[in-house]
């Protein structure tokens, strides 16, 4: 009679656990390596007896191995115990400079109350290096992955393929998983929402001649699709070609360009408000415009996207503020979820950015 493969297999994982579990009893902690060469098998198969054992409580994971249940404990008079770390999440990043620290910060204290440790990698804006730093986390045997792609998964195919192809779960942050992406979860702005809440204030203070200025970024296309679609609702004329549309980068040279052509635009009557995204580029713009004579508000209302440095602007300037941090929190809540429950519906969540008022659009309190 021929033997079940299937129960071959579990009797074959039922062995390797108890092996696994033999050892750490013996030694009090052991590497992922030692147990791979001492099982025989590929430190892949290791990492997933762990996490099933992890998972199920009889041992604790930490980074590059495992130790008994308890040894995670802290002083012996008892007058303290540290949660036992069951799960190790992983977080990639495009940089750490600016928005991204937020979104790392929320993920960090979202983690350690649910029981789980947070590791991090940057990409530094770099597809290659950003596959390396998920090929080095699945390496160190992590449970699940927060990441923010160099690349829209919606636009890119290659991008949402890879995502579909990596072996443990994945939530984004900041991005949204494309139609194909599978098991894909992810957490995000509604930047959309953010813009049509810009321009539903501005026009709400009287302002008719809108614009728009982006530097061209993931967050973009959103952007404007949210500009547009408040231009269209609330029956505001889309703004005059020699109005500019588009930032191509922070250098002082296209600073100063542009601000020529929005100062143009307002002293033609072409423009009494302007969005802009982000901040880096909106606190140099507006100082060149009042360099150049023109009131902020009273000439320009303007609007900053992101706020991040808004507050510190002369005068200060009204912001959408995506929430950064709820959107860290969030994705690790999601994957600790998903991680206890495998079959759950899957879930893909936009978080309402804020407008907070302030004196550069000429209104003292926000519009209901």
């Amino acid at each position: 009679m021929t033997a079940d493969p299937a129960k071959k297999s579990r009797l074959q994982a039922d062995q390797r656990h108890r092996a696994i579990l033999d050892l750490v009893e013996a030694r009090g902690s052991v590497t992922g390596q030692e147990l791979a060469e001492a099982l025989g098998v590929a430190a892949v198969t290791v990492r997933g007896d762990v996490r099933e054992l992890a998972r199920r409580g009889l041992l604790n994971r930490v980074h590059g191995g495992v130790t008994r249940v308890g040894d995670l404990r802290t002083t012996p008079d008892r007058t303290r115990t540290a949660p036992t770390a069951t799960r190790t999440i992983g977080m990639v990043v495009p940089h750490a400079s600016y928005y991204y620290p937020a979104v790392v910060s929320g993920a960090r204290d979202a983690a350690e109350p649910l029981g789980a440790r947070l590791v991090l990698g940057v990409s530094q804006n770099d597809v290659a290096e950003e596959r390396a730093q998920v090929a080095r986390l699945l390496d160190s045997g992590v449970d699940g992955l927060v990441i923010a792609s160099r690349l829209d998964p919606q636009s890119s195919p290659e991008t949402e393929s890879w995502l579909r192809s990596i072996p443990v779960p994945v939530v984004l942050a900041e991005r949204r998983a494309g139609r194909q992406s599978g098991t894909v979860e992810h957490v995000a702005t509604d930047h959309e929402q953010g813009a049509y809440d810009a321009v539903q204030h501005l026009a709400r203070l009287g302002h008719r001649q809108i614009g728009l200025l982006l530097f061209t970024t993931i967050t973009a296309p959103r952007l404007r699709t949210g500009y547009d679609a408040a231009l269209a609702a609330l029956g505001l004329p889309a703004p005059s070609s020699e109005v500019p549309r588009d930032l191509r980068d922070e250098s002082p040279q296209e600073l100063e360009e542009k601000a020529a052509a929005i100062i143009s635009a307002v002293r033609a009557g072409l423009l009494d408000a302007l969005i802009v995204h982000h901040d880096v580029a909106a606190l140099p713009l507006v100082s060149r415009l009042r360099q150049a004579g023109i009131d902020v508000p009273g000439e320009l209302a303007v609007v900053a996207y992101d706020d991040e440095l808004a507050a510190l602007s002369d005068p200060p300037l009204t912001a959408v503020a995506p929430p950064r941090s709820a959107v860290g929190a969030t994705a690790v809540k999601l994957l600790m979820e998903r991680l206890a429950e495998p079959a759950r519906p899957l879930h893909q969540v936009l978080l309402r950015p804020e407008l907070r008022v302030r004196g550069s659009c000429g209104a003292a309190d926000p519009e209901g």
